[in-house]
Protein backbone atom coordinates (compact mmCIF):
# COMPACT_ATOMS: atom_id res chain seq x y z
CA UNK A 1 0.00 0.00 0.00
CA UNK A 2 1.58 3.28 -1.12
CA UNK A 3 1.76 6.11 1.40
CA UNK A 4 1.28 9.78 0.54
CA UNK A 5 1.71 13.18 2.16
CA UNK A 6 -0.66 16.02 1.31
CA UNK A 7 0.95 19.33 2.26
CA UNK A 8 0.64 23.06 1.47
CA UNK A 9 2.70 24.36 -1.45
CA UNK A 10 5.85 26.42 -0.88
CA UNK A 11 7.79 28.83 -3.05
CA UNK A 12 10.28 26.14 -4.04
CA UNK A 13 7.39 24.11 -5.48
CA UNK A 14 6.76 26.64 -8.25
CA UNK A 15 8.66 24.68 -10.96
CA UNK A 16 6.51 21.63 -10.20
CA UNK A 17 3.34 23.71 -10.19
CA UNK A 18 3.94 24.80 -13.76
CA UNK A 19 3.61 21.10 -14.71
CA UNK A 20 0.51 20.56 -12.60
CA UNK A 21 -1.17 23.85 -13.58
CA UNK A 22 0.22 24.81 -17.02
CA UNK A 23 -1.77 28.05 -17.07
CA UNK A 24 0.26 29.45 -14.18
CA UNK A 25 2.70 32.26 -14.90
CA UNK A 26 5.18 34.22 -12.80
CA UNK A 27 2.41 36.46 -11.49
CA UNK A 28 0.78 33.41 -9.92
CA UNK A 29 3.58 32.96 -7.39
CA UNK A 30 1.61 35.07 -4.92
CA UNK A 31 -0.99 32.29 -4.82
CA UNK A 32 1.48 30.17 -2.85
CA UNK A 33 2.35 32.67 -0.11
CA UNK A 34 -1.08 33.41 1.32
CA UNK A 35 -2.39 33.71 4.85
CA UNK A 36 -2.79 29.96 5.21
CA UNK A 37 -6.55 30.09 4.81
CA UNK A 38 -6.45 29.09 1.12
CA UNK A 39 -3.63 26.52 0.89
CA UNK A 40 -2.75 24.85 -2.38
CA UNK A 41 -2.46 21.22 -1.27
CA UNK A 42 0.12 19.01 -2.98
CA UNK A 43 0.04 15.20 -3.05
CA UNK A 44 3.58 13.83 -2.65
CA UNK A 45 4.55 10.13 -2.56
CA UNK A 46 6.32 8.92 0.58
CA UNK A 47 9.37 6.70 0.25
CA UNK A 48 10.31 3.83 2.55
CA UNK A 49 11.89 6.37 4.91
CA UNK A 50 8.70 8.50 4.80
CA UNK A 51 10.52 11.30 2.98
CA UNK A 52 8.18 13.07 0.57
CA UNK A 53 8.96 13.07 -3.13
CA UNK A 54 8.02 15.51 -5.89
CA UNK A 55 4.34 16.58 -5.97
CA UNK A 56 2.18 14.61 -8.37
CA UNK A 57 -1.16 16.44 -8.02
CA UNK A 58 -2.65 19.52 -6.38
CA UNK A 59 -5.95 20.93 -5.12
CA UNK A 60 -6.75 24.34 -3.65
CA UNK A 61 -8.71 24.48 -0.39
CA UNK A 62 -10.41 27.85 0.11
CA UNK A 63 -12.02 27.81 3.53
CA UNK A 64 -14.35 30.77 2.89
CA UNK A 65 -15.07 32.36 -0.49
CA UNK A 66 -16.50 35.74 -1.35
CA UNK A 67 -16.02 37.43 2.02
CA UNK A 68 -13.49 40.02 0.80
CA UNK A 69 -14.31 40.13 -2.92
CA UNK A 70 -17.75 39.08 -4.23
CA UNK A 71 -17.87 35.80 -6.12
CA UNK A 72 -20.43 35.15 -8.84
CA UNK A 73 -22.14 32.13 -10.37
CA UNK A 74 -25.10 31.64 -12.69
CA UNK A 75 -28.10 30.01 -11.02
CA UNK A 76 -29.94 27.75 -13.46
CA UNK A 77 -33.67 28.04 -12.86
CA UNK A 78 -36.97 28.09 -14.70
CA UNK A 79 -39.58 30.62 -15.68
CA UNK A 80 -43.09 29.40 -16.55
CA UNK A 81 -45.46 31.18 -18.93
CA UNK A 82 -48.97 29.82 -18.53
CA UNK A 83 -52.45 30.82 -19.73
CA UNK A 84 -55.20 28.29 -19.11
CA UNK A 85 -57.63 30.04 -21.46
CA UNK A 86 -55.18 29.75 -24.34
CA UNK A 87 -54.02 26.26 -23.46
CA UNK A 88 -50.50 27.54 -23.04
CA UNK A 89 -47.89 26.20 -20.64
CA UNK A 90 -44.26 26.88 -21.46
CA UNK A 91 -41.27 26.30 -19.20
CA UNK A 92 -38.06 28.15 -20.03
CA UNK A 93 -34.65 27.62 -18.48
CA UNK A 94 -33.13 30.83 -17.11
CA UNK A 95 -29.75 32.04 -15.88
CA UNK A 96 -29.53 34.50 -12.99
CA UNK A 97 -26.26 36.05 -11.85
CA UNK A 98 -25.77 35.88 -8.10
CA UNK A 99 -23.57 35.27 -5.05
CA UNK A 100 -25.38 32.26 -3.61
CA UNK A 101 -22.28 30.38 -2.41
CA UNK A 102 -20.73 33.27 -0.49
CA UNK A 103 -19.06 31.94 2.66
CA UNK A 104 -18.79 28.35 1.43
CA UNK A 105 -15.60 26.30 1.42
CA UNK A 106 -14.30 25.67 -2.09
CA UNK A 107 -12.18 22.97 -3.69
CA UNK A 108 -10.47 24.41 -6.77
CA UNK A 109 -7.30 24.49 -8.91
CA UNK A 110 -7.06 20.74 -9.39
CA UNK A 111 -4.06 19.61 -11.41
CA UNK A 112 -2.27 16.32 -11.95
CA UNK A 113 1.03 15.27 -13.50
CA UNK A 114 -0.48 12.58 -15.74
CA UNK A 115 2.74 11.88 -17.62
CA UNK A 116 4.48 10.34 -14.59
CA UNK A 117 1.51 8.47 -13.10
CA UNK A 118 -0.02 5.08 -13.69
CA UNK A 119 -3.73 5.00 -14.68
CA UNK A 120 -4.73 3.77 -11.21
CA UNK A 121 -2.92 6.71 -9.59
CA UNK A 122 -4.65 9.20 -11.87
CA UNK A 123 -7.91 7.93 -10.41
CA UNK A 124 -6.71 7.59 -6.81
CA UNK A 125 -5.03 10.98 -6.38
CA UNK A 126 -8.17 13.12 -6.92
CA UNK A 127 -9.89 11.05 -4.24
CA UNK A 128 -6.90 11.46 -1.90
CA UNK A 129 -6.85 15.24 -2.30
CA UNK A 130 -10.61 15.64 -1.89
CA UNK A 131 -10.56 13.40 1.19
CA UNK A 132 -7.64 15.30 2.73
CA UNK A 133 -9.33 18.67 2.19
CA UNK A 134 -12.58 17.43 3.74
CA UNK A 135 -10.71 15.98 6.73
CA UNK A 136 -9.14 19.40 7.39
CA UNK A 137 -12.53 21.09 7.12
CA UNK A 138 -14.14 18.61 9.52
CA UNK A 139 -11.27 19.06 11.98
CA UNK A 140 -11.54 22.84 11.82
CA UNK A 141 -15.31 22.77 12.27
CA UNK A 142 -15.18 20.51 15.31
CA UNK A 143 -12.40 22.54 16.90
CA UNK A 144 -14.49 25.69 16.54
CA UNK A 145 -17.58 23.94 17.95
CA UNK A 146 -19.80 26.48 16.19
CA UNK A 147 -22.94 25.54 14.30
CA UNK A 148 -22.37 28.23 11.67
CA UNK A 149 -18.88 27.02 10.70
CA UNK A 150 -18.55 26.05 7.04
CA UNK A 151 -22.03 24.69 6.36
CA UNK A 152 -21.40 24.04 2.64
CA UNK A 153 -18.62 22.78 0.36
CA UNK A 154 -18.51 23.54 -3.36
CA UNK A 155 -16.32 22.55 -6.31
CA UNK A 156 -16.67 23.87 -9.86
CA UNK A 157 -15.78 21.33 -12.52
CA UNK A 158 -14.26 22.39 -15.86
CA UNK A 159 -16.90 22.71 -18.56
CA UNK A 160 -17.08 21.87 -22.23
CA UNK A 161 -14.45 23.20 -24.66
CA UNK A 162 -14.18 23.00 -28.44
CA UNK A 163 -11.23 21.70 -30.45
CA UNK A 164 -9.46 25.07 -30.15
CA UNK A 165 -9.89 25.18 -26.36
CA UNK A 166 -12.57 27.89 -26.46
CA UNK A 167 -15.66 27.62 -24.25
CA UNK A 168 -18.88 27.47 -26.36
CA UNK A 169 -20.88 28.91 -23.46
CA UNK A 170 -18.64 31.97 -23.24
CA UNK A 171 -18.69 32.42 -27.00
CA UNK A 172 -22.48 32.32 -26.94
CA UNK A 173 -22.96 34.67 -23.97
CA UNK A 174 -20.03 36.23 -22.14
CA UNK A 175 -18.02 37.57 -25.08
CA UNK A 176 -20.95 39.82 -26.08
CA UNK A 177 -20.43 41.73 -22.82
CA UNK A 178 -16.65 41.33 -22.44
CA UNK A 179 -14.85 40.94 -25.78
CA UNK A 180 -11.38 40.87 -24.17
CA UNK A 181 -9.05 37.89 -24.00
CA UNK A 182 -10.03 35.56 -21.15
CA UNK A 183 -6.53 34.09 -20.81
CA UNK A 184 -5.05 37.56 -20.29
CA UNK A 185 -7.73 38.43 -17.72
CA UNK A 186 -7.02 35.18 -15.87
CA UNK A 187 -3.26 35.86 -15.86
CA UNK A 188 -3.85 39.38 -14.52
CA UNK A 189 -6.53 38.78 -11.89
CA UNK A 190 -6.39 35.03 -11.17
CA UNK A 191 -9.69 33.47 -10.12
CA UNK A 192 -11.01 36.96 -9.32
CA UNK A 193 -11.29 37.77 -13.02
CA UNK A 194 -14.86 36.47 -12.78
CA UNK A 195 -15.58 39.10 -10.13
CA UNK A 196 -14.45 41.84 -12.48
CA UNK A 197 -16.22 40.53 -15.57
CA UNK A 198 -19.46 39.97 -13.63
CA UNK A 199 -19.85 43.76 -13.39
CA UNK A 200 -20.44 43.74 -17.18
CA UNK A 201 -22.98 40.90 -17.24
CA UNK A 202 -26.78 41.39 -17.05
CA UNK A 203 -28.42 41.29 -13.63
CA UNK A 204 -31.85 40.24 -14.88
CA UNK A 205 -32.79 36.61 -15.67
CA UNK A 206 -31.54 35.44 -19.08
CA UNK A 207 -33.65 33.01 -21.10
CA UNK A 208 -31.44 30.10 -22.18
CA UNK A 209 -33.35 29.43 -25.40
CA UNK A 210 -32.03 32.66 -26.98
CA UNK A 211 -28.45 31.32 -26.84
CA UNK A 212 -26.78 29.37 -29.65
CA UNK A 213 -27.46 25.65 -29.38
CA UNK A 214 -23.77 24.94 -28.64
CA UNK A 215 -23.91 27.32 -25.68
CA UNK A 216 -27.12 25.71 -24.44
CA UNK A 217 -25.63 22.22 -24.68
CA UNK A 218 -22.60 23.32 -22.64
CA UNK A 219 -24.65 24.23 -19.57
CA UNK A 220 -23.72 21.76 -16.83
CA UNK A 221 -21.51 19.65 -19.09
CA UNK A 222 -18.21 18.34 -17.66
CA UNK A 223 -14.92 18.32 -19.57
CA UNK A 224 -13.74 14.77 -20.25
CA UNK A 225 -10.39 15.40 -18.52
CA UNK A 226 -12.23 16.20 -15.27
CA UNK A 227 -13.94 12.81 -15.00
CA UNK A 228 -11.58 11.47 -12.27
CA UNK A 229 -12.22 14.58 -10.17
CA UNK A 230 -15.97 14.35 -10.78
CA UNK A 231 -15.92 10.73 -9.66
CA UNK A 232 -13.95 11.62 -6.51
CA UNK A 233 -16.39 14.38 -5.58
CA UNK A 234 -19.29 12.00 -6.14
CA UNK A 235 -17.75 9.31 -3.91
CA UNK A 236 -17.61 11.78 -1.03
CA UNK A 237 -21.19 12.92 -1.53
CA UNK A 238 -20.96 16.12 -3.58
CA UNK A 239 -23.53 16.43 -6.34
CA UNK A 240 -24.22 18.89 -9.15
CA UNK A 241 -26.56 21.62 -7.93
CA UNK A 242 -28.26 24.45 -9.80
CA UNK A 243 -25.22 26.67 -10.38
CA UNK A 244 -22.69 26.87 -13.20
CA UNK A 245 -19.45 28.70 -13.88
CA UNK A 246 -19.59 32.08 -15.62
CA UNK A 247 -16.97 31.12 -18.17
CA UNK A 248 -17.47 27.57 -19.44
CA UNK A 249 -20.78 26.66 -17.68
CA UNK A 250 -19.13 23.80 -15.79
CA UNK A 251 -21.39 22.50 -12.99
CA UNK A 252 -20.89 23.48 -9.36
CA UNK A 253 -20.88 20.36 -7.18
CA UNK A 254 -22.04 21.03 -3.63
CA UNK A 255 -23.11 19.52 -0.32
CA UNK A 256 -23.38 20.41 3.34
CA UNK A 257 -20.15 19.53 5.13
CA UNK A 258 -21.90 17.36 7.71
CA UNK A 259 -23.33 15.19 4.93
CA UNK A 260 -19.95 14.44 3.37
CA UNK A 261 -17.74 11.41 3.81
CA UNK A 262 -14.32 11.32 5.48
CA UNK A 263 -15.63 12.75 8.73
CA UNK A 264 -12.98 12.21 11.42
CA UNK A 265 -13.79 9.19 13.54
CA UNK A 266 -12.72 11.24 16.56
CA UNK A 267 -9.91 13.32 17.93
CA UNK A 268 -7.62 10.51 18.96
CA UNK A 269 -5.27 10.99 21.90
CA UNK A 270 -4.11 7.37 22.01
CA UNK A 271 -1.74 6.19 19.29
CA UNK A 272 -1.05 2.46 19.41
CA UNK A 273 2.12 1.13 17.79
CA UNK A 274 2.70 -2.31 16.34
CA UNK A 275 5.72 -3.92 14.66
CA UNK A 276 3.47 -4.89 11.74
CA UNK A 277 -0.20 -4.53 10.89
CA UNK A 278 -2.28 -7.33 9.41
CA UNK A 279 -4.70 -6.30 6.64
CA UNK A 280 -4.06 -2.57 7.03
CA UNK A 281 -6.58 0.01 5.88
CA UNK A 282 -5.69 3.27 4.15
CA UNK A 283 -6.19 5.97 6.77
CA UNK A 284 -6.05 9.74 6.38
CA UNK A 285 -4.33 11.27 9.39
CA UNK A 286 -4.03 14.97 10.29
CA UNK A 287 -2.33 16.58 13.27
CA UNK A 288 -4.01 19.00 15.66
CA UNK A 289 -2.62 22.00 13.79
CA UNK A 290 -1.28 22.59 10.29
CA UNK A 291 -2.58 21.52 6.88
CA UNK A 292 -0.56 18.34 6.40
CA UNK A 293 -2.47 15.09 5.89
CA UNK A 294 -0.86 11.66 5.64
CA UNK A 295 -2.33 8.65 3.88
CA UNK A 296 -0.89 5.71 5.80
CA UNK A 297 -1.59 2.00 6.28
CA UNK A 298 -3.11 1.45 9.70
CA UNK A 299 -6.09 0.24 11.70
CA UNK A 300 -8.68 1.62 14.12
CA UNK A 301 -9.08 -0.77 17.06
CA UNK A 302 -12.25 -1.48 18.98
CA UNK A 303 -11.49 1.28 21.49
CA UNK A 304 -11.22 3.88 18.75
CA UNK A 305 -7.44 4.09 18.89
CA UNK A 306 -5.37 4.41 15.75
CA UNK A 307 -2.81 1.67 15.24
CA UNK A 308 0.25 2.45 13.10
CA UNK A 309 3.48 0.63 12.39
CA UNK A 310 6.17 1.56 14.93
CA UNK A 311 8.73 2.56 12.30
CA UNK A 312 6.20 4.83 10.56
CA UNK A 313 5.37 6.71 13.77
CA UNK A 314 9.06 7.02 14.65
CA UNK A 315 10.00 8.42 11.25
CA UNK A 316 7.16 10.97 11.47
CA UNK A 317 8.16 11.95 15.00
CA UNK A 318 4.82 10.94 16.53
CA UNK A 319 4.57 9.74 20.13
CA UNK A 320 1.87 7.57 21.67
CA UNK A 321 0.40 10.71 23.24
CA UNK A 322 -0.01 12.41 19.85
CA UNK A 323 -3.43 14.01 19.22
CA UNK A 324 -4.56 13.08 15.71
CA UNK A 325 -7.63 13.45 13.51
CA UNK A 326 -8.43 10.42 11.42
CA UNK A 327 -10.61 9.59 8.45
CA UNK A 328 -10.66 6.71 5.99
CA UNK A 329 -9.21 7.20 2.54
Amino acid sequence: MKSWLVRPARNDDLPALTRLLPGWEAESAALVDDDGNDPLLLACPLGNDNIAGAPAACLRLRRRVGLTQPRYWFHVGYRVHAATELGMFRRERTLLLGNDHTGAAELADFGIDSARLQPAQRTALPRLLVGAALLLLHRDQQKRARTDALPRVIATLPGRRDEDGAAPFWEGLGRHFYPGDVAQALARFGHLWRTHVAALLPRHPLVVSVLHEDAQAAIGAVHADAEPLRAALGEYGLRAGQHIDLHDAGPVYEAHLDALGCRPAMRLRALQLAPAIDAPRALLVAAEIGDEVWQLPGQLDGAGHIVLASDTATQLGWSTRQALWVGEA
